[in-house]
């Protein structure tokens, strides 16, 4: 009887305690699938600006190109050597944060003649979980020649 016991005293701890086969120790998916609540952009103006009557485009994509936030801005001029105020991009669809290592910034002017704007460009994400994220690109060009640019998201990043 004292063998049959020490079986199904054996058998019961085996089975309360769990083998540990099934845990893990990868991030949440979470937080992998943080939602973005918000994005602006500042645009620094350089030596030669934007014309009022050319429109820009930003747009960010994730790796399968879908559009997840927008910025247009049309009638907007950008004095040569100014820094604009923060402009929102609205939400278009979902972007979360593990789409930043793949994701890219289109930014297309849509010029009114002969427009030449050269550029900084400064990129805040903030995150449902209260993550924020910022990107940087300097020296942007964009012309009736080369009216578009993709940029990458994650080389850019500063935090």
């Amino acid at each position: 009887m004292s063998r049959s016991f020490a079986i199904a005293l054996l058998a019961a701890s085996v089975t309360t305690a769990g083998c540990g086969a099934t845990r893990t120790t990868t991030r949440p998916a979470a937080t992998l699938a943080t939602p973005l609540t918000s994005a602006t952009m500042t645009f620094i103006t350089r030596e030669d600006g934007k014309d009022a009557d050319s429109a820009v485009t930003v747009q960010l994509l994730r790796n399968n190109a879908e559009i997840g936030a927008e910025l247009r801005t049309d009638g907007t001029e950008f004095d040569d050597n100014t820094t604009s105020a923060p402009m929102s991009l609205a939400l278009s669809a979902p972007f979360r944060i593990d789409d930043i290592d793949e994701g890219q910034l289109r930014v297309r002017l849509a010029p009114d003649g002969q427009d030449d704007w050269s550029f900084d460009l400064r990129m805040s994400m903030h995150f449902a979980d209260g993550t924020v994220r910022t990107f940087v690109w300097n020296g942007i060009r964009l012309n009736n020649a080369a009216p578009e640019r993709v940029l990458a998201l994650a080389p850019a990043r500063v935090f």
